[in-house]
């Protein structure tokens, strides 16, 4: 198909299954052959479709036994939920002893930690508290200075500016 009989597609389709075709798309056919060939094989498989339906319809009835099986496993399921309730107080009872083991585990632990020597904790503070030797350069009497920037248009240095109408 054409770029130009890209917007014929669907009111193709439709008319190959309704079997109604707007006259726009029946003059369009007039002067493209691809559309009015593409037409065709279209209502071809929706006609071949339509014969085979009713083939496939055919045995399509289900077994003698089937109501039989649906009732027996209907029966089955309904004796396994008997056994639920068990199987549902098991599972509480067991998260209920991996909660109280965890409690446990995370109590004795906090106890045995590991404490800090009193040494050890002086010298990670004083460790925390360092500051590197350049710090002392940069206590500047030019550190506020170079702190701020100035806005635009303005200057490092306020120096007064004379205008034309002062003078």
């Amino acid at each position: 198909m054409k770029k130009a009989c890209e917007k014929w597609k669907e009111p193709l389709r439709e008319a190959a299954l309704t079997g109604i075709t707007a006259k726009d798309l029946e003059e369009h056919q007039r002067g493209c052959a691809e559309c009015a060939a593409e037409l065709d094989e279209v209502r071809a498989r929706a006609a071949r479709l339509d014969t085979l339906l009713p083939l496939m319809m055919q045995g399509a009835e289900p077994p003698a036994d089937f109501r039989a099986r649906v009732l027996a496993a209907a029966d089955a399921a309904g004796r396994g939920k008997r056994g639920r309730p068990r199987r549902v107080w098991t599972l509480a009872g067991a998260s209920a002893a991996v909660v109280v083991v965890l409690i446990f585990a995370v109590t004795l632990q906090r106890r045995t930690a590991r404490r800090i020597p009193g040494d050890e904790l002086a010298a990670a503070q004083k460790l925390a508290e360092w500051r590197a030797p350049s710090d002392g350069l940069l206590a500047t009497p030019g550190r506020e200075m170079l702190r701020t920037m100035p806005r635009l248009g303005q200057g490092y240095l306020n120096v007064p500016v004379k205008r034309d109408e002062e003078e």
